[in-house]
């Protein structure tokens, strides 16, 4: 259930894995950091021998911001029929990155750059419509399952932060030659560990394990 592992977590093509939460696997194709340096405008040539270092990382996920559209909407008048249509979905719910993506370095010869991280989070939990109209029983056994659906989106959306996070924190003093291997290899890491995520939960709906038990229990009335 938690994750994106739809192109979501957008454009992203779908992964075969469907279920209650994929986290955040989005797989889009990963851009590093632009063009390699090269002849611009009246300058001339760039010396061979300029170092181009990345003295400062600039994020966009803190705090976080991710993207909660479009929304899941349930429309079922009853628990089972909102059943019925979760399980229809995809994913119950999406959460995680479609991506880790650095702007483009435009070329010159600075060499102490700044390179601007995005994160493209996502985060999308389903909304039952009529819920109001459901009797107590059904309310009570709707939020137990969206407190748990919850958790396992946070924790998708959680390990994408984490890795994002760390690609920043890397970056500061390389060459910009290392941008392009370094986005790539972050995004694997974050895929790597929401595929696990998900086969360990599976995608949620595992009980009695840490992010599982999101399960509706659609009998009640």
């Amino acid at each position: 259930m938690g994750g994106i592992r739809d192109g979501v977590l957008g454009t992203q093509a779908q992964s075969g894995n469907a279920g209650r939460g994929s986290g955040g696997s989005i797989t889009l194709d990963v851009f590093g950091g632009g063009d390699l340096p090269g002849v611009i405008g009246i300058d001339g040539p760039i010396p061979l021998d300029v170092t181009r270092v990345i003295a400062r990382v600039t994020k966009d996920w803190d705090p976080p911001n991710p993207t909660t559209t479009p929304e899941i909407v349930i429309t079922g008048t009853t628990l089972a029929q909102a059943g019925q249509q979760l399980d229809r979905l995809p994913e119950w719910g999406q959460a995680g990155s479609r991506g880790v993506r650095a702007d483009r370095i435009p070329p010159g010869n600075s060499t102490n750059l700044t390179v601007s991280l995005h994160g493209n989070l996502v985060y999308r939990l389903p909304r039952w419509t009529k819920y109001a109209d459901a009797s107590k029983a059904a309310q009570a056994e709707w939020d137990r399952m969206f407190a748990k659906l919850k958790a396992h989106e946070d924790r998708h959306l959680a390990i994408a932060i984490e890795e994002a996070e760390n690609l920043a924190q890397a970056l500061a003093g390389h060459d910009i030659d290392d941008i392009a291997t370094m986005v790539t290899d972050a995004n694997r890491r974050m895929q790597s560990r929401q595929d696990d995520l998900d086969t360990d939960t599976d995608h949620g709906a595992k009980l009695g394990v840490p992010y599982g038990d999101v399960v509706l229990d659609t009998t009640i009335r």
